[in-house]
């Protein structure tokens, strides 16, 4: 029995440990057309970072030049959850940095049965010479079971070229209020090493206009890099209250490595 019972429950961890639940639940949130310009192929080894705050971890990592591609949320035993499931997800998009974390929710607790052959034989002696008889049947028996489960969630990252390092965000009613116009964009964070650091724009900074273009929105804000990429720009902000010029290069992606 005790043989049959191993075999058993290595057959139900098999069949519970096929499915990839990074794979099962990732959700892409990067415009494909996008990476395909921007992204910066590496041969660098796979990062993971565990993480209490995916927002300022998140934030952190964009400083860098990274940006999140996707992510995968979901809830499940601690057994059907490993590092080898994670890191092919992560090849699988191509991913150089993976930001994780996992929270225990509840544990699920009950028994499940176990069906076992049973062979019994019996043996008699007559005045003819004795007799063996095999009786075939089953025995169920009840195994109790206890899954800890708990959230888990990982965020992907690539690399990417930056053409201006402006991470912008959309203003509330209020900020339009405040500043007078229905034009502008939020500056949340600036990456690194970009033009607009090396021009000390700060997050933030209001951009209202590039060039003699305002800005309406932060699609609008992408249109207008892709119209004057690879040239020098005037970039016109308001600061505190005060309105400021910055002058760089968008830079191209198109421009050597």
């Amino acid at each position: 029995m005790r043989v049959r019972l191993a075999k058993y429950l290595g057959l139900s961890l098999l069949v519970a440990g096929c499915a990839n639940p990074y794979a099962q639940f990732y959700h892409q949130t990067a415009n494909p057309a996008m990476l395909a310009k921007s992204m910066v192929v590496s041969s660098a080894p796979l990062t993971i970072y565990t993480t209490s705050d995916f927002q300022k971890d998140t934030d952190a990592l964009i400083r860098k030049g990274y940006v999140p591609i996707g992510n995968s949320s979901f809830n499940a035993g601690s057994t059907a959850v490993s590092e080898r499931q994670l890191r092919s997800q992560a090849a699988d998009v191509h991913a150089e940095v993976v930001l994780i974390s996992s929270h225990y929710t509840h544990t699920v607790t009950g028994a499940m049965p176990l069906v076992l052959p049973q062979t019994s034989t019996s043996y008699t002696t007559g005045t003819y010479g004795s007799a063996t008889t095999t009786t075939y049947g089953t025995q169920t028996t009840m195994m109790p079971y206890s899954v800890a489960r708990s959230d888990y969630g990982a965020v992907y990252f690539v690399k990417t070229r930056q053409r201006a390092g402006i991470i912008a965000a959309p203003l509330d009613d209020a900020a339009h209020k405040r500043l007078g116009t229905n034009s502008g964009v939020l500056v949340r964070l600036v990456v690194d090493g970009t033009p607009a650091f090396n021009a000390d724009v700060f997050p933030g900074d209001v951009l209202l206009s590039v060039n003699t273009e305002r800005v309406q929105s932060v699609d609008q804000y992408t249109q207008l890099l892709n119209q004057f990429e690879g040239q020098t720009a005037a970039f016109h902000f308001n600061r505190d209250g005060h309105e400021i010029e910055k002058t760089f290069r968008i830079a191209s992606y198109q421009d050597p490595h």
